[in-house]
């Protein structure tokens, strides 16, 4: 097999990799809604080239949140985005109890790669940090671009 071949054969592996990115939205202060909402976006539009972006319930928009329920969102987000997953992006700036449950779905349940990033001034749970899996990581960022970049990396595997 060609060398090209591999690396196309690579690409089409990366390209059909359905890559589910959360974030906890519910404790999100008022006056930093906007901005994360469009930083997740971003990151969404960045890696959508790359892989496959399971979309998430967005709570943050009052016309999809007015019309779900809990049940629709655990049904959404767990049954038809994490449960058909291949890794999960967390972003856990904020801290939010439907966060810690997805990661514990993906880590434990699936046993998909997880990448969890925060930023370097949040705080975050101590259990969340000493996660152990194999395929589990945790890391800070500096800024949002850094967090594309390293969803690149840690899913190119």
């Amino acid at each position: 097999m060609s060398i090209l071949w591999k690396v196309q054969i690579n690409f089409l592996n990366k390209m059909n990799k359905k890559l589910y990115i959360g974030c906890a939205i519910t404790h999100v202060p008022e006056d930093k809604k906007v901005e994360f909402s469009k930083m997740i976006e971003k990151i969404k539009a960045e890696l959508k080239d790359d892989f496959k972006i399971l979309e998430f319930w967005n709570a943050l928009s009052t016309e999809h949140y007015s019309i779900g329920t809990p049940q629709d969102v655990y049904s959404y987000d767990i049954k038809e985005c994490l449960m058909n997953a291949d890794g999960m992006l967390a972003i856990c700036d904020y801290y939010g109890l439907g966060l810690g449950y997805e990661l514990g779905v993906a880590v434990e349940k699936k046993g998909i790669p997880v990448l969890a990033m925060a930023h370097k001034d949040s705080l975050v749970s101590r259990l969340i940090r000493g996660i152990d899996h194999p395929n589990f990581k945790f890391m800070t960022y500096n800024s949002p671009e850094e967090i594309s970049k390293q969803a690149r990396i840690f899913f190119s595997n």
